[in-house]
């Protein structure tokens, strides 16, 4: 129900009660006006916010504040505080992504280990609001970077780990997104060969073309360990396939310190040409003892889901 509706009928309503003869008095009146200010905000908003993390995996090294144990409270609060609708993850343990779904109990995920296709090593993971979307069964699942991206743990191009992409196709369920899909492509490019990310660009763009529904709005999502001015970065946004939003520059490296410097972006949400306004930012999540709660902050996309013609 739209709010000029509510508003509408709160409004007869109140007239009535001013009838001689009536019972519905004040306290219906103000009891209407609290419904009006609780539905509207829930019905009103049609911005879908997107966020892509690099959590920074779970090892041993990593102690004190920057241990995952002291700044998991942190980093799930964040995503739960966001209100996101669509979530990509990179660096997450498998310990990791089991604490992240408890702290998210409207969110479902999909994505798999890379060194096993199951639950070993760093996922990629897409979280989704369950109210929000629902997975096509049909149409998701994680390459890997390789010239073999359908076997598990392929490296051909240089990168010393394992790099993938998961992918799904999300179909909207409710309110502004109800009966329209988006793809979304969440990765983690190789942090040292340049060869590697270049044809890791090379591969994704060719995923996203070779797509099912190809009139449907992507979302490219990640850490993709290269900038704005990296040629890998470049052959992406040329392509005519993604476009960036991002308008002002600062550094997603966070070196664990709470605070935003400039410098160029190396995690990055491009989106299809379909979404012809959108922000993105990047954004602050504090930790524990004066630390970020990871080394990379996280980039925020606020947009509106492009309508499908029929």
């Amino acid at each position: 129900m739209k709010s000029e509706h509510l508003l509408s009928i709160t409004l007869r309503i109140s007239k009535k009660a001013e009838k001689p003869g009536t019972t519905f008095g004040i306290t219906g009146t103000i009891a209407c006006w609290l419904v009006l200010l609780v539905v509207i905000p829930a019905v009103a908003d049609e911005t879908l916010i997107a966020v892509s993390y690099n959590i920074r995996q779970d090892t041993a090294s990593d102690t004190e504040a920057r241990d995952w144990q002291s700044r998991k409270g942190a980093l799930t609060r964040y995503l739960l505080d966001g209100k996101f609708s669509i979530i990509g993850l990179q660096e997450v343990r498998h310990n990791q992504l089991l604490d992240v779904d408890r702290a998210l109990p409207e969110h479902k995920f999909t994505g798999v280990g890379r060194d096993d296709g199951k639950t070993r090593g760093e996922y990629s993971p897409i979280y989704f609001h369950a109210n929000s979307w629902k997975l096509d069964p049909e149409q998701h699942g994680t390459f890997w970077l390789s010239d073999t991206p359908d076997v598990i743990r392929s490296r051909t191009w240089g990168n010393r780990y394992p790099r993938i992409c998961t992918w799904a196709r999300l179909i909207g369920l409710n309110g502004p997104f109800k009966g329209e899909a988006i793809y979304v492509f969440n990765t983690h490019w190789d942090h040292q060969s340049q060869p590697s990310r270049l044809k890791s660009a090379q591969l994704i763009l060719k995923t996203i073309a070779s797509r099912t529904y190809k009139n449907e709005p992507v979302l490219l999502m990640g850490d993709f360990n290269a900038t704005t001015d990296n040629p890998a970065i470049k052959s992406l946004l040329s392509s005519s396939l993604v476009i960036d939003h991002g308008k002002k520059q600062l550094s997603t490296g966070s070196k664990w310190k709470p605070e935003l410097v400039s410098g160029l972006r190396i995690d990055h949400i491009f989106t299809s040409p379909q979404f012809a306004e959108a922000t993105l930012k990047v954004e602050l999540n504090p930790g524990v003892k004066g630390l970020s709660a990871s080394d990379h902050h996280p980039v925020v996309l606020r947009t509106k889901i492009p309508v499908q013609k029929q």
